[in-house]
């Protein structure tokens, strides 16, 4: 923070507007570990489908799940190949063990990103604690003052 005002209550002031300013970061930083969390659990999903189709035979019965929703009846048609997302619109036809290799790279990528945002938010966290406890001091202060001035008319 750069050099902070004399008068108490500026000082207040603009400890509270940095206050709300860092809140807002870390729930903008929290959506974002929450949508990772969820990709990461759909990418451990498909991995283990994946996996789980290689151990199936061609023309074998199983459950297509649909949004996580509902469910369809299908056949097997070739357990050695998979369509997989790669992002933007786009689908690449992959081997199993490739397909599989793509998704823990993908795994491996969004758990660093995900542990960079954890730490970022726990810096946050910890920044935004220490500046309450400078309102609470101030205020504390700002309140000690006022009660130490003699009353006028008395």
């Amino acid at each position: 923070m750069t050099q902070m005002p004399q008068d108490p209550r500026e000082r207040l002031n603009i400890l509270v507007a940095t206050s709300r300013e860092y809140e807002a970061q870390a729930n903008q930083v929290q959506m974002q570990i929450d949508f990772l969390n969820q990709t990461i659990a759909a990418i451990r999903i498909a991995g283990e489908t994946i996996e789980g189709l290689g151990m199936m035979q061609e023309g074998q019965e199983i459950l297509l799940p649909l949004a996580n929703l509902a469910f369809i009846k299908t056949k097997v048609m070739d357990t050695s190949k998979v369509i997989l997302n790669v992002g933007a619109g786009v689908n690449i036809e992959k081997s199993i063990g490739a397909a599989k290799d793509s998704l823990d790279k993908r795994l491996e990528d969004l758990t660093k990103s995900q542990m960079q945002l954890r730490q970022a938010l726990q810096q946050l966290v910890q920044q935004i604690e220490q500046i309450r406890a400078e309102i609470e001091k101030l205020a504390a202060q700002m309140q000690q003052g006022r009660q130490q001035q003699p009353m006028m008319g008395s």
